[in-house]
């Protein structure tokens, strides 16, 4: 098994486990996104906007993350604007429980560092939940956050 940044080459993949990834959270498949999500990522991995480490075993992506970075309008508890955004947490079924998906979790938070992101946000799923709040994330408004100036478990 490898970690290693995700490249073009794996947007096919990607856009498979993001759906996966939607319909076992319960959000059923009532649209066919794999046009947006091609996009989506095409676009974004050009902008640098978004990153995403993946696991692979065999040529074959068994868990991914992601981190999408943002800017809002600064303010008194972050002056820079900069928020980094998790997403796209996914291992299949039969890899869970492993450490994989943590592993993958402090690799996107050291690409927020390299960029100087002090705040990361994501939404937690029930299954997820446990591993955010292992590594810091702490409830905020209807996502979790960790500050990373506060935080230093993310390495």
């Amino acid at each position: 098994m490898i970690y290693r940044k995700a490249t073009e080459k794996d947007i096919a993949q990607l856009v498979e486990l993001r759906k996966k990834q939607l319909e076992d959270e319960g959000i059923a498949p009532i649209n066919n996104i794999d046009t947006e999500l091609t996009h989506f990522f095409e676009l974004s991995f050009k902008k640098n906007s978004f990153i995403s480490w993946i696991s692979e075993e065999d040529n074959e992506i068994i868990a991914t993350s992601g981190v999408c970075f943002y800017k809002y309008p600064p303010s008194y508890l972050n002056p820079s604007g900069k928020v980094a955004y998790i997403t796209n947490m996914y291992t299949k079924y039969e890899y869970r429980s492993r450490g994989i998906a943590l592993a993958l979790l402090k690799l996107v938070i050291l690409e927020a560092k390299k960029r100087d992101y002090l705040f990361l946000r994501l939404h937690a799923s029930d299954m997820g939940r446990p591993i955010y709040e292992e590594i810091g994330f702490k409830p905020f408004d209807d996502f979790m956050e960790m500050n990373l100036s506060l935080n230093r478990n993310g390495e």
